[in-house]
């Protein structure tokens, strides 16, 4: 097997048991790891976010939000997500040593003064299990060699009336890997829910489940599908940078896995011609996961990332870990209100990118003494 899976599962699984253990899980309980692993140039691989977790908030928490805390909680608290919420804030510090005029070790400022990523640089995905939603939705391994008698794989050989009669009580008791996840009521066709193999059918968006009131986050298999079209950066860093596609995607040992299920719920029940990354399942298992006697999802998440004041992060409910309702000002770093910060004013005249490109022109060509005002004069956030 490619020795590649193999050396990204190995790297985030090492990440992790280096951390600390608050927010882990105890005996009991399990949980799902995920990370970004950056390649560079020279082939070195080094871990850059990480994240675990399984929790997702109802839409009815996030609502009666008041204004001066929206943005504040965290809605999805699922492996992969915040692996991604915790690589974006990385993003955003490369972004900051890179205009402060140090090198970075993705980005550089090119002849025009614009960002760009250094083209050899690629980013790589891990997860401990298939992601929720589509990607999980398969058969289930029940007719092997192992499993079929002898006596049948003989009969099914010889004696063709017989084949018939055994095939029909193989298929009556086929069943299928079903996801939590429920179609989205807008969706045209809806989950059966019949007995064994038709419980669920493949192709709609899908929430993702929570206890009580239903959750507005859509499953990991459509918000994976979406950063494969348009990039994992979002929105607001496409301003200043451009798209970034996972090159990679590994789904490690001890978990139900197909390869066809990853491609069609990553790209191609939307269309046959987007990108697919290379998907792959390593040999190397977490040893947390849902497995034996942990039979409880951990409650807490952990989030770290790669950034010059790195530190860990602990996640419960969507809340920083120890920080009440009543306590305001102490949020998590890779919240929304958290990550708009990193957006100062430089930037947001940057993302003008006409403006500037013009600008820049015109400096070069008539007005060419002018200055450039000191960056920590724009170094301030909005």
């Amino acid at each position: 097997m490619n020795n590649f899976p193999n050396k990204i599962a190995t790297l985030c699984i090492e990440k992790y048991n280096s951390l600390k253990k608050s927010g882990k899980p105890t005996d009991n309980e399990w949980t799902i790891l995920s990370g970004i692993i950056l390649k560079t140039e020279c082939e070195s691989l080094s871990v850059v976010s990480l994240a675990t977790g399984t929790k997702c908030l109802g839409g009815l928490e996030l609502i009666k939000t008041p204004p001066h805390e929206r943005g504040s909680k965290l809605s999805d608290s699922h492996a992969e997500i915040l692996a991604r919420r915790a690589f974006l804030r990385y993003l955003y510090d490369q972004i900051d040593i890179v205009l402060s005029g140090f090198k970075s070790n993705i980005l550089f400022l090119n002849k025009e003064n614009k960002l760009e990523m250094y083209p050899s640089v690629s980013f790589h995905f891990f997860s401990s299990q298939s992601p929720c939603g589509d990607c999980s939705i398969f058969p289930k391994d029940d007719i092997d060699e192992e499993e079929c008698p002898a006596k049948i794989r003989k009969t099914m050989h010889n004696d063709q009336e017989s084949t018939t009669l055994e095939l029909t009580v193989i298929e009556t008791n086929a069943d299928i890997h079903r996801t939590g996840a429920k179609c989205l009521k807008t969706e045209r066709y809806q989950d059966p829910k019949l007995p064994g193999a038709d419980y669920h059918i493949t192709g709609p968006l899908r929430t993702k489940p929570g206890r009580g009131d239903p959750t507005l986050s859509l499953s990991c298999s459509d918000k994976m599908a979406k950063w494969n079209v348009i990039g994992i950066q979002g929105s607001l860093l496409s301003l200043f940078i451009s798209q970034i596609k996972l090159e990679s995607i590994t789904i490690g040992n001890g978990c139900p896995f197909s390869l066809e299920a990853m491609e069609r719920g990553l790209c191609k029940r939307f269309s046959n011609k987007l990108h697919v990354p290379q998907i792959f399942q390593a040999d190397i298992a977490f040893a947390q996961r849902k497995e034996g006697k942990r039979i409880n999802p951990c409650p807490s998440s952990i989030i770290w990332c790669a950034v010059r004041k790195s530190e860990l992060e602990i996640a419960v409910q969507g809340r920083k870990q120890g920080i009440t309702k009543k306590k305001k000002g102490h949020y998590l770093l890779v919240s929304r209100r958290e990550l708009l910060k990193k957006i100062t004013y430089y930037d947001c005249k940057q993302s003008a990118v006409q403006y500037q490109s013009t600008w820049n022109q015109l400096k070069k060509e008539v007005f060419i003494s002018w200055p450039d005002k000191p960056l920590y004069l724009q170094d301030f956030v909005l």
